[in-house]
């Protein structure tokens, strides 16, 4: 639905909100129901991506709509109070959406579909199945908890990150210093003397620093946009997941962080009532990775032939074998999705563990590689001060 954009007074100040409506007849007769003396009414052609209910925004209104359902007070009056609560925010506009087309007779997941930027298949389907046997409210709760796990796992992630990204940046400014400005500082001490080839090396080095960085800079520069504009293209995506999979320690975390991200998905669609291979469609979609979307992908076509899930991901050669093993003891008892929740629970710890080690070690290595990088400039800067026969006598 066209999305449209106005100003209006309201105690003798000019606010601005947003509004949907099929033309801007329909627009002004919305906003003159409400009370709204209308200024200016303009068609917003684009819409960002911060005006959809993404991260901590989506899982407050999850939880906000969870609890005044499971109140008992009516889905349209629950989404009028946090609409009522949401007025000003950026991500207004979808919670409207929300309202009108619920007061029109449209089922909550219909109208949820229309926003694939704010409400992703998993969560779409959720509501639905809670829709069809009347436990929206539970199904809401479920919700919660896994946006939540999920949220929790992107920030440890992100966290594990920051510090070893500053900590780089760091000593790439601290070589690009001693390169552009101490050594060539440094240059004059040596005039007239004959150097080793070591130090001569590191101000070679830092001529080509100084004087070519009207060539080197724009090239990086180049590479780096061109880099990112690659790896947001398909092909750039699948090279990357792909290349993830086969690196030694980085394997270990896609694995995790993947194998966490689909047994929770999986066992919340299961417990919402979804079927076995509808949970599998939507679930493998969240392990971000092709290779091991592939092997789901494998397991599920297996499974409509009448084998078990824990067979199918115990031939992976990726998907830890512990996995099948909780997995076959789920199946045979009856318990499948409590069994992946606590094998979701065991890899969120797993991961915890791995990105502790990570930070642990990246934090020396990159200060042992920065502390050489700075001995060899000191180092090539001292060698000639201490050898006397490089010294000319007058």
């Amino acid at each position: 639905m066209p999305l449209y954009q106005y100003q209006y007074v309201d105690q003798g100040k000019k606010k601005s909100g947003l509004v949907e409506a099929q033309s801007d007849k329909e627009a002004k007769e919305k906003l003159r129901e409400q009370g709204y003396l209308v200024l200016q009414l303009s068609l917003k052609s684009k819409i960002s991506g911060k005006q959809n209910l993404k991260g901590d925004n989506l899982l407050a209104f999850t939880v906000q709509l969870s609890q005044l359902v499971n109140a008992g007070i009516p889905l349209y009056e629950s989404l009028i109070a946090i609409e009522e609560q949401t007025r000003g925010e950026s991500y207004h506009r979808v919670v409207l959406s929300l309202c009108e087309q619920i007061k029109m007779g449209v089922s909550l997941s219909a109208v949820m579909n229309t926003f694939p930027n704010s409400f992703d298949k998993l969560y779409c389907s959720m509501v639905s199945a809670g829709e069809a046997v009347g436990t929206l409210g539970p199904v809401l709760e479920k919700l919660t908890h896994l946006l939540s796990r999920q949220l929790k796992l992107k920030k440890q992630i992100t966290t594990a990150l920051i510090y070893p990204s500053v900590l780089g940046s760091f000593s790439l400014l601290i070589i690009g210093v001693l390169l552009g400005f101490v050594v060539p500082s440094l240059e004059g001490i040596f005039a007239g003397r004959k150097l080793n080839s070591f130090t001569s090396a590191i101000i070679s080095l830092s001529h080509v620093f100084r004087d070519y960085w009207w060539l080197y800079i724009p090239a990086i520069i180049g590479f780096i946009g061109w880099s990112i504009w690659k790896l947001r293209t398909v092909e750039g995506k699948l090279w990357v997941e792909r290349t993830l999979i086969k690196l030694p320690l980085i394997k270990t975390l896609t694995i995790q962080t993947a194998v966490a991200r689909f047994c929770r998905t999986m066992a919340t669609l299961l417990q919402g009532g979804l079927s076995m291979i509808d949970s599998l469609r939507i679930s493998r979609g969240v392990m971000r990775n092709v290779v091991l979307e592939g092997e789901i992908q494998s397991a599920e076509l297996k499974i409509v032939e009448g084998h078990s899930l824990s067979s199918e991901l115990g031939k992976s050669p990726n998907v830890p074998k512990l996995v099948s093993r909780m997995l076959a003891v789920g199946e045979e008892s009856g318990t499948t999705a409590t069994m992946l929740s606590k094998i979701a629970e065991i890899y969120e710890q797993e991961l915890e563990k791995s990105l502790d080690r990570v930070m642990a070690l990246s934090q020396p290595v990159i200060l042992i590689v920065m502390g050489l990088v700075i001995g060899t400039v000191l180092l090539a800067i001292l060698l000639p001060l201490t050898d006397v026969s490089s010294f000319s006598v007058s």
